[in-house]
């Protein structure tokens, strides 16, 4: 850029998006959409030019940071007839050379993402710090971060330590929050968050599924899939999710003043073996629905089929079917996701245009296939930078794709599919288990490799 905008940089519209995280209904910005972006040479200021197709009109929107580093809105300002005069008006908007905004009288100062503390830092957070392959990463969680409304006093030194996939749930979740243009509020100790949307509302509490054994879970070799199906779907793993779930379900947050008589729900990833949550997805629903699938016939004769279960096949013996147990009907539902990683951080922050040179990234797994009847997966090996990958969605990748609620049929304050509508819902209709999503391609698993970029 030369001339008088020189000290001005374009972004593209996914990195502005991820700034806009720190709005309070996220980047949504009605009939509206990003004509073009910008931030200063220093990111003090960062901006967009805002476009209505119906009217052709331009708008701007302006953001600053803070002494803490927190973006705030400054303006918000339309009626231009070209994007070059909505330019100009948005670089006087970014005040260039003026202090950072003041934090508000009261508000407490949060503590910088990377000033490691005196308990040091996990082999995952130095990971995500001081690699370059993980730069994307660190610049998507950093933002994810200072969007968080109101972390709690030991967020970051559990990030730094033994709570880093906790912590890194949190981040996840609300990203996909705000990306839908939810409403998140951190007002109350617990649960995590409460949720709200066109009048619906929802209080949330995150938790990671982890393993007994300390460090598993972490970096290291993964751990594959058990080959036998019926121990994948009820045996070890699925007691893992229903301990986690039971544990949570025990400190009776229905009970709490500002969440009784409203929708609550459990929010959970699995990190109970380091990879586990590339194929640990299966046996959720087949506990909380005491439902288990299966295939059966051969050729062209196979097909989908299940049977109830009543208790999972693991050294405890569970119970199957949280959903089943009238006891448990102040649960709204599970909220799941297996994307709560490192890699869905580095490919958000790479498409955001955080590219170290040379880098490029694989994405390689399976989507679910729609065809009625279809009983296997599609295979898919893409790079993130490929068009035919950008394809696979309307808008290319969202952080909300793989997010997954599991409606509780029995629930007392059940919530509208629309309070998360970027979600996939499972739920119950007589007697089978349907679910309803406005996705065409959902990955149901996969892995990110990185590898040398092959673009000149």
């Amino acid at each position: 850029m030369t001339g008088e905008n020189a000290d001005l940089k374009r972004i593209n519209a996914r990195q502005f998006d991820l700034f806009a995280l720190s709005l309070e209904y996220g980047p949504n910005f009605g009939d509206r959409e990003i004509y073009d972006a910008y931030k200063t040479a220093k990111s003090e200021a960062v901006g967009a030019i805002l476009i209505d197709p119906a009217t052709w009109s331009f708008s701007t929107l302006t953001l600053r940071r803070r002494v803490d580093h927190r973006w705030v809105q400054i303006e918000e300002h339309g009626g231009f007839a070209s994007p070059d005069l909505a330019l100009a008006h948005l670089r006087k908007s970014f005040r260039i050379g003026d202090p950072p905004e003041p934090l508000p009288a009261g508000a407490r100062r949060r503590r910088p993402l990377c000033e490691i503390g005196p308990s040091g830092a996990s082999p995952e957070f130095e990971l995500l710090s001081s690699t370059l392959d993980h730069l994307p990463a660190l610049m998507a969680v950093g933002e994810c971060y200072l969007a968080l409304p109101n972390p709690d006093p030991n967020f970051v030194s559990d990030f730094q330590t033994n709570n880093f996939a906790s912590r890194l749930f949190e981040l996840y979740l609300l990203a996909c929050f705000r990306e839908q243009g939810i409403r998140v509020r951190q007002d109350h100790v617990s649960p995590d968050f409460e949720i709200e949307l066109d009048g619906a509302n929802c209080w949330i509490e995150a938790v990671t599924a982890n393993s007994a054994e300390p460090r598993s879970g972490g970096i290291g070799p993964w751990v594959h899939a058990p080959e036998d199906r019926e121990e994948r779907l009820t045996g070890d793993t699925a007691e893992r999710f229903a301990k986690t779930l039971r544990g949570k379900l025990q400190r009776n947050y229905e009970q709490m003043a500002h969440v009784r008589g409203q929708p609550f729900a459990i929010a959970i990833a699995d990190f109970h073996e380091s990879g586990s949550m590339v194929w640990s997805r299966e046996a959720l629903p087949t506990y909380l629905y005491g439902f288990k699938a299966y295939v059966e016939g051969e050729g062209a004769d196979r097909r989908a089929a299940g049977a109830s279960i009543s208790h999972l096949t693991g050294k405890n013996r569970i119970p199957a079917g949280l959903f089943r147990d009238p006891a448990n009907a102040h649960l709204s539902g599970v909220l799941f996701s297996n994307a709560a990683t490192l890699s869905k951080f580095n490919r958000m922050g790479f498409l955001a245009g955080w590219q170290p040179p040379g880098l490029d990234m694989v994405r390689q797994g399976i989507l679910f296939d729609r065809t009625p009847g279809a009983v296997d997966a599609i295979p898919f090996a893409l790079s993130i930078s490929s068009p035919d990958y950008e394809a696979l969605w309307p808008f290319g990748e969202a952080w909300c794709q793989e997010l997954e609620f599991f409606h509780n049929p029995l629930a007392s304050n059940p919530i509208p599919f629309d309070l998360i509508p970027g979600a996939t819902h499972w739920f119950e209709q007589d007697g089978e288990i349907q679910c309803n999503t406005i996705w065409e391609n959902t990955v149901l698993a996969s892995v990110t490799d990185l590898g040398a970029s092959k673009r000149r």
